[in-house]
Order: C-alpha cells, then sequence, then structure tokens
C-alpha cells in the first residue's frame, strides 16, 4: 500500500510535467568535492582569450565554491574544426561541466555531448545567436541544460557611426564593404544584420564578401577595399587573428574600417563601439559557479546579452588611421578611448 500511495504524487508530476512541456534538466553531482570544468575555444586571438580569463578567474575567485576543488581542462583547435570535433569528444567524457568559447565550438561540445548521451551542464560564450545556432530553443525561461551569454553586437549603432564618419557625404553616396568568413554562423548572422542596417540607413553601395579561410582573407580583402570608402568587418574570430592582413590592404587603399569588438583594433581595426569580452566571460564564470555549487539549475539560469551602453567600450586606434591616412572629423572620437 506505501508504494502504491508513493506513486500517485510521482504518477501526478509526470503528467504535469508533460503538460508544462519538457524540461531538458542538465545532470552534475553538486556533492563532489573535485569538479573538472572543460574549456573549448576555436583559435587564439585577444577577444576569445579574454573570454576565457574571465571565466576562469571569476570561478577561482567565486565564494560559492570555497571549498571545492576545480580543474581545468582547456582545448583549443586553433581554427581546426576536424580537431576540435575531436577535442569535443574528449571533454565531453571527463568533464563535470562544459564550456564552449565560439560559436562552432559549443555546436561541437553540444554534438558531442548528445552522441554520448551525457546530459553535464554546458555553457556558451562568444556566441552571437544561440537560439539561431540551435543550442537553446530561447534565451530566457528556456528549460534546458545549456544557457551563457552572447556577443551580439550593438551593430545597428556600429552602421550609424559610418555616417558620422563622413559628414560632408549624404548616405546615398557612401560605399560600404562587409567582410566575413562564409563558415561562421555567428559573422553571417551579423553580416546580414549590418546590411539591413545600411539600407535603412539609406547607404547607397552595399557589397558583402567572404573569406572562406586565413588564406584567401588578403585577396578577398583587396577584391573588396579598393571599390569602397569603409570596411564592416562583424565579430569574426578567422579575420579577428588575421587582421594584419586587413590592415595591409586598408593601409594600401586609405579606407576605413569598423570592426565588431575592439581588440580588432589591436592589429588593424580603426573605430567601433564593442562589447566587453572579459565581462562575457566572467558572467559565464559567475553562472558555473552557481551551477557547480548546487546555487542554481541550468535550466533556470537564463542566456545574456551585455549591449547596453553602460557594458559598451567606444574605442579607435590613432595609430593604425594615420597609417592609413585618414582623418576622421574633428570632435567625432571625444569619449572614446584611443588603443594607440
Amino acid at each position: 500500500m506505501k508504494k502504491f500511495l508513493r506513486m500517485i504524487p510521482l504518477t501526478c508530476m509526470m503528467a504535469l510535467s508533460a503538460c508544462a512541456g519538457v524540461v531538458d534538466h542538465a545532470i552534475i553531482d553538486t556533492e563532489k568535492s573535485t569538479f573538472e570544468v572543460g574549456i573549448l575555444q576555436i583559435i587564439t586571438h585577444d577577444a576569445l582569450d579574454a573570454s576565457q580569463k574571465g571565466f576562469v578567474d571569476a570561478i577561482k575567485s567565486s565564494t560559492l565554491l570555497s571549498e571545492k576543488n576545480v580543474n581545468f581542462t582547456i582545448e583549443n583547435a586553433e581554427g581546426d574544426e576536424t580537431s576540435q570535433a575531436s577535442m569535443a569528444k574528449s571533454l565531453v567524457i571527463k568533464c563535470d561541466l562544459l564550456l564552449g568559447i565560439s560559436t562552432g565550438s559549443s555546436i561541437a561540445l553540444k554534438n558531442a555531448r548528445d552522441e554520448a548521451g551525457k546530459k553535464q551542464p554546458l555553457l556558451f560564450t562568444a556566441v552571437t545567436d544561440p537560439v539561431d545556432a540551435k543550442l537553446m530553443k530561447k534565451m530566457t525561461n528556456h528549460d534546458g541544460s545549456v544557457t551563457g551569454t552572447s556577443d551580439d553586437n550593438p551593430v545597428e549603432a556600429q552602421i550609424d557611426l559610418i555616417k558620422k564618419c563622413f559628414p560632408n557625404k549624404e548616405a546615398k553616396d557612401i560605399k560600404l564593404g562587409i567582410l566575413y568568413t562564409s563558415s561562421e554562423p555567428n559573422s553571417e548572422v551579423q553580416a546580414k544584420r549590418a546590411e539591413k542596417e545600411a539600407k535603412k540607413e539609406g547607404i547607397g553601395t552595399v557589397k558583402k564578401m567572404t573569406c572562406n579561410d586565413s588564406s584567401d582573407i588578403k585577396s578577398v580583402c583587396n577584391n573588396l577595399a579598393h571599390s569602397v570608402d569603409v570596411l564592416y568587418i562583424p565579430t569574426d574570430n578567422n579575420i579577428a587573428a588575421h587582421m594584419d592582413s586587413v590592415k595591409s590592404v586598408t593601409d594600401e587603399y586609405h579606407t576605413l574600417c569598423i570592426v565588431g569588438e575592439e581588440n580588432m583594433l589591436k592589429n588593424g581595426g580603426h573605430i567601433t563601439y564593442s562589447v566587453s569580452y572579459p565581462l562575457l566571460g566572467k558572467r559565464t564564470g559567475e553562472m558555473a559557479a552557481d551551477i557547480l555549487s548546487g546555487n542554481k539549475l541550468t535550466e533556470k539560469i537564463d542566456a545574456e546579452k551585455m549591449v547596453d551602453d553602460q557594458y559598451l567600450s567606444k574605442v579607435f586606434s590613432s595609430s593604425n588611421l594615420a597609417a592609413s591616412g585618414i582623418n576622421l572629423p574633428s570632435g567625432l572620437t571625444d569619449g572614446f578611448t584611443d588603443l594607440g
């Protein structure tokens, strides 16, 4: 009789759960004294490195985990998707919690986790559109085992910046080139938004061109830069890691280059409004600490964006502008930080 009575509420709970929709529970033993955290990063460059550091530092400094040991395994595919897939499988096997840095790395981890039939919490950072990438069904109230932070850019504000850089030209006379890597879903999403916004703002000529990988960045950039006034490059991991190739072209043709994030200014970009990658990593690390400590369930942590003005950096590079022979309008960079 006692067994029968215990089954009644369980049956009711299952029925209620079915009515409410399926919850994709993450599975983790929060009572463990030592956790293994696996980090997968697609390539080395400043923005992703900053996210990684912010994530690790946030976990190490969390008071929620002061009585726990956390070990980190960090894998970097250096742009090789085959290696990335193999690394993802290895991390899924041995880790209690996973972090993907970039859209591709996060997808690789999710695919490997799903194939292995495992359900450890999966976090992401530096992912532009996690819903479009099918990492989660929605950003908030997602009831899933995947969450994290999006580096969704203030694309519209960046396109508006173009008109401010050319005050003596009507919008219809400005020629804009959009450059991104065809294999990066995050870049394609931003490129489409940039094109849509440029047309909305009345910019007369908009050309889009794509790179396949690092080997053709310079040639594609060359084909585009000589026929436009300004290049727009979103947060593209491949191009960000090889901005020196872009710089050699923009210097030659004296073409303004507006980029997706501030680290791309260090090796070639000119000016932008940028999200903070250290802050993205830190916030994701705080999420991880909540999960590992048992303070919060993964499915109850909303994914976050940081595109509000309070989180954005206004930055430019006076040295890169000088190398390209470009003078911005007087007063435009007031309130901006010069990265040199």
